[in-house]
This record gives structure tokens, C-alpha cells and sequence, in this order.
């Protein structure tokens, strides 16, 4: 007679509970000792339950505030003309979005220094966006301003589109586009409420001016569950 993984046998109580409770998209779940106690079990049985959910993106978790439903993906088209937040509300979504720093760029990741060198002119913005009160992820644009002076003066709370053209007169285009799985820096994960060294989607896109001159470079670190890339206009 086969003896039944005890794992499974949790984790089907685990998701008739899900079933039963209805709980809707990022709804924040009882605490690892309530679920214990639900389904009458130990803690290091149920942290592998979770972290099954938690690879198939059906729940997520931020650090000091528990595991939540995932909502549905961001559909998300990084060729797309269109703001952040045009996009969100579009799909139904409520987003937020902050800056953290806009300073004068000290140095430059590899990704920036192969488009365009450091300079007194130089400049590193970041910041995060979120969704339905969560955030999705953290960003580091490095600004070229040989172009654009006093951009950073310009950009206050606007987005970047807005500053590039209402200020300048740069309507910028995608030059390049890289999609990469990593394990995030730690100041993102720290932002984004995730253990050290998490996984997620590093998104690189480089902005050029009319004459293909790249002028902006964004590295974005999204959460790994909260996005679905989507390529439609090619």
C-alpha cells in the first residue's frame, strides 16, 4: 500500500479551503499559524504548500505583511506608445507609481555604459509602480540630458513620455528591447516587500530621438507574477 505524500495531502485541503473561501484577487490570506491550525498541520508542511502556490503564481508574498491572492497578470506590451497608467486603467486596473531618487549618475550598469558614456550630465532616476495597491516593480532609468537640459528639473512628478514631449519635443521610440530572468538586486527587492534574491523579469528598454540616438535606458525588475509580456503590434 502506497503511503500518501503528506505535502498532497495538505496542499488538496489547501485548495478546497481556496475553493470554498472565494477569496478575490489580492485578498490578503489568515497567517501561516491560522492556516496551520485550519488545516491541522505543521508549519514546515504548509511553507511547502505555499511555495508550491507561490511557483505556480497563484499566491504571492511580501515580506513582514503575509500571502495574498495574485490578481490577474498585467498585460503588458513594452513596445506600447502608451503610459504605465493608461495601460492599467484600461485593463480595469488602479495604478500608483512613485520616484525614489533623482540624482546625478555616480556610475553606470553595463547595460547603459555600452549605449552611452558617463557624464557630468548624466542622470539616475528610481522609482516603482504598482497595481490594486501592490507593488509590481522597480525601476532605474538612466537619463542622457546632453539634449534635455535641466530634465530633471522638468520631470518633478510627470512621467518620463510627458517631460520627453511636452518639454523637449521628443517623442521617443523603443531602440531595443531584452527580457531576462534574474534574481533581483537587493534594493528591489527591498522595495518590493520580497525576500533577498528573488526571482523576477528584468525588462531593458532603450529610448531613442527621432535621429536613433539613445538617450534613455530603463531596467525594469518586475515581480515574476504579476506580468504577462505581450509582443502584438510587430
Amino acid at each position: 500500500m502506497k503511503t500518501v505524500n503528506n505535502v498532497s495531502v495538505v496542499r488538496d485541503s489547501f485548495d478546497a479551503w481556496l475553493v470554498q473561501s472565494n477569496l478575490p484577487a489580492g485578498a490578503k490570506l489568515p497567517s501561516e499559524r491560522e492556516l496551520c491550525e485550519l488545516l491541522d498541520t505543521k508549519r514546515m508542511t504548509l511553507r511547502q504548500v505555499l511555495i508550491e502556490l507561490e511557483v505556480e503564481s497563484r499566491i504571492f508574498r511580501k515580506n513582514r505583511s503575509g500571502w495574498f491572492i495574485t490578481p490577474s497578470k498585467f498585460i503588458y506590451n513594452p513596445k506600447c506608445r502608451s503610459s504605465f497608467n493608461e495601460e492599467a486603467r484600461a485593463q480595469g486596473r488602479e495604478p500608483s507609481w512613485g520616484y525614489l531618487q533623482q540624482n546625478l549618475a555616480t556610475s553606470l550598469p553595463p547595460e547603459v555604459s555600452a549605449v552611452f558614456p558617463l557624464s557630468p550630465n548624466t542622470y539616475k532616476v528610481t522609482g516603482w509602480c504598482g497595481l490594486d495597491k501592490h507593488k509590481v516593480f522597480y525601476h532605474e532609468s538612466y537619463i542622457n540630458t546632453e539634449i534635455a537640459p535641466d530634465y530633471i528639473k522638468n520631470l518633478k512628478n510627470q512621467s518620463f513620455a510627458t517631460v520627453w514631449k511636452e518639454k523637449y519635443g521628443q517623442d521617443l521610440t523603443i531602440k531595443k528591447l531584452a527580457f531576462k530572468p534574474v534574481n533581483m538586486p537587493l534594493h528591489a527587492c527591498k522595495e518590493l516587500g520580497v525576500a533577498p534574491n528573488s526571482f523576477g523579469i528584468l525588462i531593458e528598454k532603450h529610448r531613442a530621438t527621432r535621429d536613433k540616438q539613445v538617450v534613455h535606458v530603463d531596467l525594469e525588475y518586475w515581480r515574476f507574477e504579476s506580468v504577462e509580456l505581450v509582443i502584438n503590434d510587430l
